[in-house]
């Protein structure tokens, strides 16, 4: 039995979650300052109180909410926490009155984004559905700088020489009010 809540996580925490992203391929990965700030995530703790699994979200305008990071810890997996994890990011920024955007390359997540109706891409320059221009600016802008990140580029670069990663993205879209 999970317990499922929306809450800031703790500094040991986020050095933990940082900790172990860094041993998948699939998570680009957050800084520690930046999982410290957060203000949207979701979190799974077992019976004990310790974290099972976390869903990093986060406002990038102020229509938009990004599910940036769906992580659930190795001996939790296999139990449904991530698809409970990735739906309550998903209740919890539409109640906000938000869209939703996420990035994946995890087939287990883009089959949760299909279950879920949202529009897919594997382009970003095709995004579905963003056809508004203030839009099309808030989404351009917003992956400069999360690309600018010299924690990220780092990341991105080890990920690539250290796993060979070479999947493809894809890019969803939930709109609020569909």
């Amino acid at each position: 039995m999970f317990r499922i809540s929306n809450r800031k996580i703790t500094k040991s925490e986020a050095e933990l979650v940082v900790r172990k992203i860094k041993l998948t391929p699939n998570i680009m990965g957050y800084s520690l300052i930046e999982w410290i700030r957060a203000d949207h995530i979701i979190v799974a703790e077992d019976e004990n109180g310790n974290i099972a699994g976390v869903c990093l979200n986060y406002d990038f305008h102020q229509d938009w909410n990004k599910i940036a990071a769906l992580f659930v810890f190795e001996e939790f997996r296999g139990m449904g926490l991530g698809k409970l994890l990735f739906y309550k990011s998903c209740e919890d920024a539409l109640k906000r009155g938000k869209n939703v955007y996420t990035i994946s390359a995890n087939e287990i997540v883009i089959n949760m984004m299909k279950d879920l109706d949202f529009s897919i891409s594997d382009s970003l320059t095709n995004l579905p559905k963003v056809t508004n221009i203030k839009y099309k600016l808030a989404f351009y802008s917003h992956h400069i700088v999360w690309i600018m990140n010299f924690y990220r580029l780092q990341e991105i670069i080890r990920k690539i020489i250290v796993y060979k990663y070479q999947k493809k993205f894809i890019y969803g879209i939930k709109l609020f009010n569909s």
